[in-house]
């Protein structure tokens, strides 16, 4: 009888692992903004037209300007962040590090660069015509909407 619990036990444990061994929780939503430089000619993007010239897959450099594809994260694991991985991207943060350290020693190719804030992520690309990156929608001031041109929209 005891044999009998012991192998229920072993079966129970064996479907919860199977079940949920590679469950990933889903982080909490916040309203993104894609954006671009001024200057990018590219107005709006679908989500997969963002996760494609965001993670350089298709091409490494803007059409009709021709300049490098220069993908801006956050620096720090944030809500921003999880949102963009999770519903952009599909990936989580380890894969997206895999997949830029991987670019990085087939191609040599800079991996994103990466700032602190909302505001700093804002600067850089207003400064940098290949840039590329995302901002908490609710951040998103007239202000900084007069630095940059939002190409796409998550949530809120």
């Amino acid at each position: 009888m005891k044999k009998i619990k012991k192998i229920i036990a072993a079966v129970f444990a064996l479907v919860i692992i199977t079940t949920f061994g590679s469950f990933r929780p889903v982080p909490a939503s916040v309203g993104l903004a894609v954006i671009v430089n001024k200057d990018n000619p590219v107005n709006t993007l679908t989500t997969g037209e963002v996760k494609l010239y965001w993670m350089r897959k298709i091409k490494s450099r803007w059409p009709v300007i021709n300049k490098n594809i220069r993908p801006v994260d956050h620096k720090t694991k944030c809500p921003e962040q999880e949102t963009f991985y999770w519903k952009v991207l599909s990936m989580t943060s380890d894969e997206v590090e895999t997949y830029f350290m991987t670019k990085q020693y087939q191609n040599a190719q800079k991996p994103q660069d990466k700032f602190v804030s909302d505001k700093d992520i804002v600067d850089f690309v207003a400064d940098e015509i290949g840039a590329i990156g995302y901002v908490n929608l609710s951040n998103l001031s007239p202000e900084a909407r007069s630095k940059v041109k939002v190409v796409f929209t998550l949530g809120n």
